[in-house]
Parts: C-alpha cells; sequence; structure tokens
C-alpha cells in the first residue's frame, strides 16, 4: 500500500485486524522509501496521520470525563474524593482503542526513523549565497547542483503562511535544469535569473550542495527548505 487515505480509521471494513493489516502495510512501504532517502511526502503525512490519532484520543478522553461519576469514598491520606466511572466504553469505542493503541506508537516509532534520515541529509547538505545578500528574502531562488554532474535545478521560492502542520513554509517552482561549465558558473545564473525578472533586481540566491545523490524532489528540496528558512531567520 502506497498510501493511507485520512479517514483510514472509519472507511471500509471497522475491524481491527483489518485495520492492522492495512496499516502495517502502509507503514512498510514507507519504511522502504526511508531507506531509498525518499522523505517527501511521507514524513509529513505520517505526523499528520500521528497527529489525527492523538487527537482522536483526546477527544474521547475529553468526552469520557464529561460522564457523571459515582462517588466511592476518600482518601483518608490525600483527602481526595475517589469516584467511579459510570460510563462504558461500546464494541465500536472499544474496538477503537485496540487501534489506536496500536497504530499510535508505530507511527511515532515512523517519525523518529524519518527524522534521523532527514537529520543524516541535513548534515551532508551545505547551502550558501549566490553573490550580496539581499535585504528581501522572502522571495528569491534556490539552486541545487548535481552530485558528480556538472548540472544546476534552478527553482523559485517565496515564503508562505503556515501548513496544515502551523509551520512556516517556502513555496518553490521548478524552473529549470543548467548545465555549467568554465564559461557559464552558479553567479552567472543569477546574473540571467535578474534579467528575466526584473521585479528582483537582487534577488536573493542560495546555491545547495549534497556530498551524496539524493533524490532532489523527495529529499533535497524538502530538507533545503527548512534549511533555508532557519538561514534567513524566518522559520
Amino acid at each position: 500500500m502506497t498510501n493511507l487515505q485520512r479517514d483510514w480509521l472509519t472507511e471500509g471494513v471497522f475491524d481491527f485486524e483489518y485495520k492492522k493489516y492495512v496499516l502495517m502495510a502502509y507503514l512498510q512501504h514507507i519504511n522502504k522509501e526511508f531507506d531509498l532517502h525518499r522523505l517527501h511526502p511521507h514524513l509529513p503525512e505520517l505526523r499528520v496521520h500521528f497527529g489525527i490519532c492523538n487527537d482522536i484520543r483526546a477527544n474521547k478522553r475529553q468526552i469520557k470525563t464529561s460522564f457523571p461519576k459515582n462517588l466511592t469514598g476518600i482518601d483518608l491520606q490525600s483527602w481526595q474524593l475517589q469516584y467511579e466511572e459510570t460510563h462504558q466504553d461500546d464494541p465500536y469505542m472499544e474496538e477503537l482503542n485496540y487501534i489506536l493503541d496500536f497504530a499510535i506508537p508505530r507511527f511515532e516509532k515512523s517519525i523518529g526513523q524519518g527524522t534521523e534520515r532527514f537529520t543524516e541529509v541535513a548534515e551532508n547538505l551545505t547551502i550558501s549565497p549566490v553573490g550580496i545578500v539581499p535585504l528581501r528574502l522572502q522571495e528569491g531562488y534556490l539552486l541545487f547542483l548535481h552530485a558528480f554532474q556538472p548540472l544546476v535545478s534552478v527553482f523559485q521560492y517565496q515564503v508562505a503562511l503556515f501548513d496544515e502542520m502551523k509551520e512556516r513554509i517556502l513555496n518553490t517552482r521548478f524552473l529549470e535544469t543548467i548545465r555549467i561549465g568554465l564559461g557559464y558558473t552558479v553567479s552567472q545564473i543569477k546574473v540571467d535569473l535578474t534579467k528575466k525578472d526584473k521585479s528582483l533586481p537582487n534577488p536573493a540566491t542560495y546555491i545547495i550542495e549534497s556530498k551524496y545523490d539524493y533524490p532532489l524532489h523527495e529529499t533535497l528540496l524538502p530538507v533545503a527548505k527548512k534549511l533555508v528558512l532557519k538561514e534567513i531567520n524566518i522559520a
């Protein structure tokens, strides 16, 4: 299974064994992707699923605590009143409890594995400004130097508001891949970009270099976007 729907908990057959099968097939696919250093969109999706499961569990607890309780006694050491729950989960809610108890720690483990890969990639990247750094950093260009190849992939970026995880993000748009050499350098790419877009007379431009040949769109781009946000002090 290559993806997991947002409503996977309630969609289709509602059975613990079936949901366990669906989840494990999905996580197996995710682990294979992580082994290939393909982090996006899998790591953000895992965090969303993890958050949904925790929200459901928290809402269940809130609903349960709202039901009346029977007073059963007093703890004489702490002088706290002791209560007995009067509400019992029906079979549907019990099944949901089993699914959540199974899913939450496994989502958490996969997120940890993906985060480790993310950190590993970040440690192998260097980000450097090209030319003079302008005062306006909210938009500009990212230049990805291909490992072991004289190629540069050019993306235009713009700082956006918050995503569904309430984090600042960079919106990017792929422009082109350019061959560089002795007669055509990264600095010349910036000059040409400036000529094409007169609205950015001195665009913020960053060159991203990697020690290893990671996937561009699935790995280098999402990791670099996070690092660039920190670089320009907007994260």
